[in-house]
């Protein structure tokens, strides 16, 4: 992700606009011929230092449109150089209010040379991500706010994506599972899950009408409960090992006694081999068992 380099200067004082253009848009880097005559600087191609994309305002109200403009062109500022006093216009505070009521993502940075505004009404009035300093300051010290504020946004914005996506995803799989969940429980088909062991974890309506037993009577029993004729152990395994296992005839023994002759499939739902096994190998994590009435369709 680009780092966020738009930042917003707002001071009555068109002096100091002067001064943060000064400090912080592009401009060429400059070598001394006498320092690279005398080898006391690593020599570089002449090139830019990193540069900001600044806007000034001299007024609260003028930066405050600025702000509504920025979302329009969906460009917004990483954070906001705003001074206290700003005559005869609203101040400082109300105008990072106004700010963080459009945009509360933006970083204020007040910079005033007056204590009419103290720690705790800032604090209280803008919440978060916000610092009180004192005028004046030095060059390096402007940077360094500039280069910490565009940085802590970005950042602040990576982990919102991250999270989105994941969200995201989660919103996904829940659509997925839904349609699965509703498209297996329409089978005619009976279907049963069952882990790696044989346990059954879930069941469809038509396994339950088909076996005669509960739905819930289902879960936990071992599959090879349901058929008894097959050596479900070496069907797992050759599943595992071979891929899906087709139409095998069997019977299928109900929760009343009765057998009832079926065809059954099995098929493996595999994952990633745990860490230790071959790179890309592949494992069984469960099996999805189908099976129908011999003669059905």
């Amino acid at each position: 992700m680009t780092i966020n380099q738009r930042i917003l200067v707002v001071d009555d004082d068109e002096q100091l606009l002067n001064v943060y253009r000064n400090i912080l848009e592009p401009r060429a880097k400059q070598v001394s011929a006498l320092a690279m005559f005398t080898d006391e600087v690593e020599v570089e191609p002449v090139g830019l230092e990193r540069a900001f994309e600044l806007a000034t305002a001299l007024q609260g109200v003028d930066a405050v449109t600025l702000v509504e403009q920025s979302l329009v062109d969906n460009r917004p500022f990483a954070v906001a150089f705003v001074d206290i006093r700003m005559p005869p216009g609203i101040d400082g505070l109300e105008t990072a209010r106004r700010i963080r009521d459009l945009d509360d993502r933006i970083y204020i940075i007040f910079v005033t040379a007056y204590s009419d505004r103290g720690v705790d009404e800032i604090q209280q009035t803008i919440q978060h991500d916000v610092l009180l300093t004192r005028k004046p300051l030095t060059r390096d010290e402007i940077l360094q706010l500039a280069h910490n504020a565009c940085n802590r946004w970005t950042q602040d914005q990576q982990l919102v994506n991250r999270q989105l996506s994941l969200e995201q995803q989660v919103q996904e799989h829940a659509i997925a599972r839904l349609s699965m969940e509703s498209l297996v429980s329409s089978l005619s088909e009976g279907l049963v899950v069952c882990d790696a062991g044989g346990m059954i974890t879930s069941s469809n309506p038509a396994a339950a009408a088909m076996s005669r037993y509960d739905e819930e009577d289902i879960l936990g029993m071992s599959v090879g409960g349901l058929f008894p004729d097959l050596v479900m152990e070496d069907l797992l395994s050759r599943v595992q090992a071979q891929g899906a296992q087709q139409n095998l005839s069997c019977q299928l023994l109900c929760g009343d006694g009765a057998q009832l002759p079926v065809l059954l499939s099995a098929s493996a739902i595999l994952s990633v081999a745990a860490h230790g096994r071959a790179q890309g190998s592949q494992t069984a994590c469960a099996f999805v068992l189908v099976w129908r009435g011999l003669g059905e369709n």
